[in-house]
């Protein structure tokens, strides 16, 4: 394990070259652990899952392997075959529900979406 310094705290990350933060090392090994063993489970080949799913066998394999290069778009497709999509998007909807977190979003929120103002110089006419 390495510590990195990021404005001027220490952030513990992987010793491997993708340097991700710790935590969400952990977080992938235990999705990508739970992919695999869905696919067991269900009785899928990883060459049946990934031709269900829309991708190489290379990519799921590489996903069973906690690879953090993997677009998170063929997560979704793997986690839509298995039928788990559902339940990753009710675990989506838990994040930043504490009553702290929504008071601090909500006055950061602009009131309304404007698009950023264009100034003229010199002889342009507005468009």
């Amino acid at each position: 394990m390495v510590f990195n310094v990021l404005n001027s705290q220490y952030m513990r990350v992987s010793s491997k070259s993708n340097l991700l933060p710790f935590q969400a090392e952990v977080v992938l090994k235990t999705l990508s652990g739970r992919i695999k063993m869905a696919r067991l489970v269900l009785g899928y080949t990883q060459p049946d899952l990934a031709a269900k799913a829309g991708i190489s066998t290379n990519t799921l394999l590489a996903m069973e392997k906690g690879k953090p290069s993997i677009q998170i778009g063929y997560w979704l497709q793997v986690l839509w075959a298995l039928d788990l999509l559902d339940g990753f998007n009710d675990a989506l909807a838990q994040l930043c529900t504490t009553g702290a977190m929504v008071a601090i979003m909500e006055e950061s929120m602009p009131k309304r979406a404007r698009s950023p103002r264009r100034t003229l110089s010199g002889n342009e006419a507005p468009k």
